[in-house]
Parts: C-alpha cells; sequence; structure tokens
C-alpha cells in the first residue's frame, strides 16, 4: 500500500507550473559584490569574455566569474538563458564558501510550483504511514558489503554531498575499496591526481571536494579520472564512454573494489523515456556487474527541480530528521521522488547554520571552527591554505585550493573557517582580489 503511494506522489510532478521566482534576503557581502560590479570595472576584468569560469590565465581566482555575471549579467542571461545564469552562480556561490546564497540562486533557476499544487504534495506527504528511517551512513555500508562496485551522485552546488561521501571512506577502505573514481577529475594529460592542484579538476576546486581528495589519497586510494574527453559528443555517447572507461579499471584489477562519485543522473538504473542510456546502466551492461547505486540529489534541501524543493519541504515538515537518513516502507528503501532509478537515496536535513556558514563543514569532526579577525575594514575574502601546499607550489597559493574560504563575516566581524589540526596561511584578499596580507596560524 505504501508503495502506491509513493508512485502516486511522484505523478504529482506534473503539477509543476511556470516560472516565478521566489526572493529573499540577500547577504550584505553579496550585495557590496554586486554594487562593486555594476559601479566599477573589477580588477581582471574583460568585456570580450563569454563564458563564466574560475580559472583566468591558469589560476584560480574565486571572485572572478562574479565579476562578469554581475557586469554583464543580460549578456550572460542571454549566453545561459536566465535559469542557466541562476543555476551557473548558484555554483561559483558554493566555491566562494557561501552555502545560503547558493541555494538561493539554485531555487531562482526553478520552476515554480503554484499554491494549489504545494497544497496537495503536503497534504500527500501527511498522507504517509510506517515509514521508518534509518542511518544513511550505517545502512549504506551494510549495503555495500556485497557490492564490488558503488556509485553516489552529488550536486555541484552542494559541496554538503562531497562532505557525506567524504564520511564514507575510511569505513569503505576497510572494506577493501581501493579506487574512488570521480566524475569531476581532470581527464586530459595535465591532470594531477597524486596531489591536489587546480589541474587535478574543476569542480576539486570546491574547498570540501577538495578535502575529500586529499583524505583519499592520504588514506590510500587510487583516484580514477573517467570523464569523456572528446568534444562533440551527445550526452549519450558521453556516459558510455566514461562507462567503459571506468570499465577498463576493473578489468585491469579484478579483485579491487571502487567507490565512484558522479553529477546527478548519470548513476540512474533505468532507460530514459528517449531511450538514453545512462552510465551506470552502459556500466552495468557491458561489465555484468550491478553497482549499488546511491543518490543525493533528490532529497537534499533546495532538491534539484522546483516539485522536489516542494516535497523535501513537505516530508522534512512530516518527518523532522536530524541526520541523513535512508526511508523504509516494510524493511524495503524507498526513493521519495524517483522511486526505482536508484537502489538508495539519501534524505539530508537542512542546514545548520553558524555565523553564516554551514555547521556540516566541520566534516565530521574533521574540522573546527576557527574565527579569523580581519585586521583591516577593506578586507572581503579570508582564504586559508595548507602552509606545505605552498611550500610544494614554489610559495605561490595561485593554483592551489583553499582548506576553506569565506567572505561572510560572523560574530564581532570575524571570518569563521572550518579547519583541520595543521598549519596554515590565512590570505587576506579585498574586493578586487588583491592580497591585503596574510596570517600564519596553527589549529590544534
Amino acid at each position: 500500500m505504501q508503495m502506491a503511494f509513493f508512485r502516486k506522489i511522484l505523478l504529482a510532478a506534473a503539477l509543476v507550473c511556470m516560472v516565478q521566482y521566489a526572493f529573499t534576503q540577500v547577504l550584505a557581502p553579496v550585495e557590496q559584490l554586486q554594487d562593486h560590479c555594476k559601479r566599477n570595472v573589477p580588477a581582471g576584468y574583460s568585456p570580450r569574455l563569454n563564458v563564466l569560469t574560475l580559472m583566468p590565465k591558469g589560476n584560480l581566482h574565486y571572485l572572478f566569474p562574479f565579476y562578469h555575471a554581475f557586469k554583464d549579467e543580460a549578456k550572460f542571461k542571454g549566453i545561459y538563458s536566465d535559469k542557466g545564469y541562476y543555476s551557473e552562480l548558484s555554483e561559483y556561490f558554493a566555491f566562494a564558501g557561501d552555502y545560503q546564497t547558493a541555494m538561493q540562486y539554485l531555487e531562482k533557476s526553478y520552476d515554480s510550483v503554484d499554491d494549489g499544487a504545494r497544497r496537495k504534495v503536503f497534504r500527500m506527504v501527511d498522507g504517509l504511514r510506517d515509514v521508518e528511517h534509518v542511518d544513511a551512513w550505517k545502512y549504506i555500508h551494510y549495503a555495500a558489503r556485497s557490492s564490488r562496485v558503488v556509485m553516489i551522485n552529488s550536486a555541484h552546488d552542494k559541496p554538503q554531498h562531497s562532505a557525506f561521501v567524504l564520511s564514507l571512506l575510511a569505513n569503505f577502505y576497510r572494506e577493501g575499496y581501493r579506487f574512488l573514481a570521480m566524475e569531476m577529475l581532470n581527464n586530459f594529460s595535465d591532470h594531477e591526481l597524486e596531489r591536489l592542484r587546480l589541474h587535478t579538476g574543476y569542480y576539486t576546486a570546491e574547498p570540501v571536494a577538495g578535502e575529500l581528495v586529499r583524505e583519499a589519497l592520504a588514506m590510500g586510494y587510487r583516484l580514477i579520472s573517467y570523464e569523456d574527453t572528446v568534444t562533440g559528443h551527445m550526452p549519450n555517447q558521453r556516459d558510455s564512454i566514461q562507462a567503459r572507461n571506468i570499465y577498463r579499471v576493473i578489468q585491469g584489477d579484478t579483485t579491487t573494489r571502487m567507490l565512484v562519485l558522479t553529477g546527478y543522473g548519470h548513476i540512474s538504473e533505468k532507460a530514459g523515456e528517449d531511450g538514453s542510456i545512462s552510465m551506470a546502466l552502459a556500466f552495468k551492461r557491458m561489465s555484468g556487474i550491478d553497482p549499488l547505486t546511491i543518490d543525493q540529489t533528490d532529497m537534499t534541501e533546495e532538491s534539484n527541480f522546483g516539485y522536489g524543493r516542494v516535497l523535501y519541504q513537505a516530508y522534512l515538515q512530516k518527518y523532522p530528521l536530524k541526520t541523513a537518513s535512508i526511508a523504509l516502507v516494510n524493511n524495503t528503501p524507498v526513493n521519495v521522488i524517483h522511486g526505482d532509478l536508484y537502489d538508495l537515496s539519501v534524505i539530508h536535513p537542512p542546514t545548520n547554520y553558524q555565523d553564516g556558514r554551514p555547521t556540516w563543514l566541520s566534516l565530521g569532526g574533521l574540522r573546527q571552527p576557527v574565527p579569523i579577525k580581519p585586521g583591516s575594514p577593506a578586507v572581503f575574502l579570508v582564504q586559508a591554505y595548507y602552509q606545505d601546499e605552498i611550500s610544494q607550489n614554489q610559495n605561490k597559493p595561485w593554483q592551489l585550493v583553499p582548506a576553506d574560504q569565506t567572505y561572510i563575516a560572523g560574530g564581532k566581524k570575524l571570518y569563521l573557517l572550518y579547519l583541520k589540526k595543521g598549519k596554515y596561511t590565512v590570505y587576506f584578499r579585498d574586493i578586487d582580489y588583491h592580497i591585503l596580507n596574510t596570517l600564519n596560524i596553527e589549529v590544534n
């Protein structure tokens, strides 16, 4: 009965209607950045740029995409579409350490759900019965014991997903997993997969994803890049090539187990309505190995589309979960949104904030919040880099990924960074990304 009820909830997706953006309070530093870009010519700005990027002139620059997106808003909305513009900026806010604004911009990229449809979703979810919830971390490790390959997805603008994958690494390693294949890794000849730098990957430049890479390497994982590197391929061709690249690694080592981190629907276990084959399904067909597939994108706050956002809100109102969970009906895992696309669906709780920063940035206690005093009213962005990584890179952090960064000042105008034990150099930058000063600190 409950399985049928879950399917009924899925049918309500047809009630999604017109585009309508919800506006929430914009953080003061975001307003400051918008105003600066519109009134001035930010340092490094180029009116000829037609793509938003973090990597101008071969260096990482975390404010660079904002300079162009805010200075030339109409142009980039024309290039990306309105929805694409907001979605793209959502990712760059997440990179910059501003999760709250990332979620605001993600919401702006969605089709909305009208009030009638919204009420229907809440009524249907309120009618759910006999649903149990178990700890996602424990359940995944239990389910993974009989799997050779585990595939888990993530959203590019939700570092919380990388944080959760990081929490799985140690126990997976103890169970014999030695390969960590990541879609976000650079698969060209210039990639660096034995240490974290600019050429490790584009999305690994997000600080939490960077910590995931560092921890995996420190544990002994071998990083596997598997992205399709041929331009002009159709999406279905891309997925098949990704699957073939992963399978080649498995063929070369018949005993080692693999954890695969990919984006969104690449781990779907069903063909699309248009006949398209996902990476996971292509891998299953060519290898004969049935991977354990785990979705994180549907049931994290804001979900990944307008209807999913409403369903998530309704579900968390009925079941106010405090930890990442798996829903069970009659001891069988159920997926609240996409019923049979994945083996498991992780339901992440809403984010708690301390001084404007998500508390899950602690990475389960691996890191601690460290208040940083800016020392100058001109400081806009605060970044902490590992001292040993700087020394290994000719004392230049320009191609390195910060351990953490933020432009959000909390109580007493202190910037809260989440850092592991170790030695760091903190860089204080102004709104034009110029370095004002540095500070060496040690976290004990």
